[in-house]
This record gives structure tokens, C-alpha cells and sequence, in this order.
């Protein structure tokens, strides 16, 4: 009896543990792309609570937000997540002409990240461009042709 309760008690912590990690919406992995040397990486889940620790201390979910966007840059022959680019990306329902485009800040999460919180109109079919633009930083000049090729990557999301 002792053994089908630990057994059934197991099985109920790990159902509940993604939502106990994430607590704010379930994670999906909407696709991953290979471009040159970038793995480019893109994630959706529920709006995230997000803080702007210079702008605001407190912790307020964006109004009226109903995903959370999270796209992850790899280079590939460097083995790391690369920092300081410049990342958008571009909504649009599937067969509609007009969408939106968001910039997706850097930030800091289970690793770097460019995120951010947006509100897709309602249930359906939606193309997501995401542009990667090389970041611009000063270098040094034997390192002047890395990441510096902009890249893009295509992605169809199910809002269920």
C-alpha cells in the first residue's frame, strides 16, 4: 500500500512540475533553424511578468499580453548563445496582408535570450519572421567577420 502511494505521490509531482517551474503558461518550442554557423531557436508560451531594473522595481505582467516570446541565438562552431544583436520579429496571420513587428530585447532567463510579451488577436494560424541583425559593438580586427552576417528564419505558430 506504502509503495502505490509513493508511486501515485511521484506521479503527481511530475505532472505538476512544469507548471511549478514555469508558473506563468506552458512553453512551447515552435521550431529551431539552421542559418550558416546560428542555430536560431524560437519559443512561445503564456506573457511573462517582466522587469526593467533601471525603469521598475516592481513586478507587472504587460497588460493584455496573451504569449511570450523567446527566441535563442546560437553559434554553432563557437558553442554559445551570442549577445548584443539586434532581433525582431515579424507577426502575421496566415492569409492576412498586414501583421506587426516587435523588437525583442536582450535578456537574461534559463541562458541569453531576446524576448518579449505580445498580444496575438485571437486563436488561429500565424507566420513568425524573426530577423537577426549583427550586433553592433566594436571588435577586433581578426574577429570582424564574426556575427556579422544578418540572418532570418521562418516559423508557422498554432495559437490553439
Amino acid at each position: 500500500m506504502r509503495r502505490q502511494w509513493v508511486i501515485g505521490m511521484t506521479l503527481a509531482f511530475l505532472l505538476l512540475l512544469p507548471q511549478l517551474v514555469g508558473g506563468q503558461g506552458e512553453r512551447a518550442r515552435v521550431g529551431v533553424r539552421t542559418v550558416g554557423d546560428l542555430e536560431i531557436a524560437l519559443y512561445a508560451w503564456g506573457a511573462q511578468e517582466i522587469i526593467l531594473p533601471k525603469e521598475d522595481t516592481h513586478h507587472r505582467p504587460w497588460k493584455g499580453a496573451t504569449h511570450h516570446l523567446d527566441v535563442r541565438v546560437y553559434d554553432l562552431s563557437r558553442r554559445l548563445y551570442i549577445p548584443y544583436l539586434n532581433v525582431k520579429a515579424t507577426i502575421t496571420e496566415v492569409n492576412k496582408m498586414e501583421g506587426f513587428t516587435v523588437e525583442l530585447e536582450p535578456m537574461i532567463g534559463e541562458w541569453l535570450h531576446y524576448g518579449a510579451n505580445v498580444t496575438l488577436p485571437h486563436r488561429g494560424t500565424y507566420s513568425i519572421l524573426i530577423d537577426v541583425q549583427p550586433p553592433d559593438i566594436p571588435r577586433f580586427k581578426h574577429l570582424a567577420d564574426v556575427w556579422n552576417t544578418p540572418a532570418q528564419a521562418l516559423y508557422t505558430y498554432e495559437y490553439l
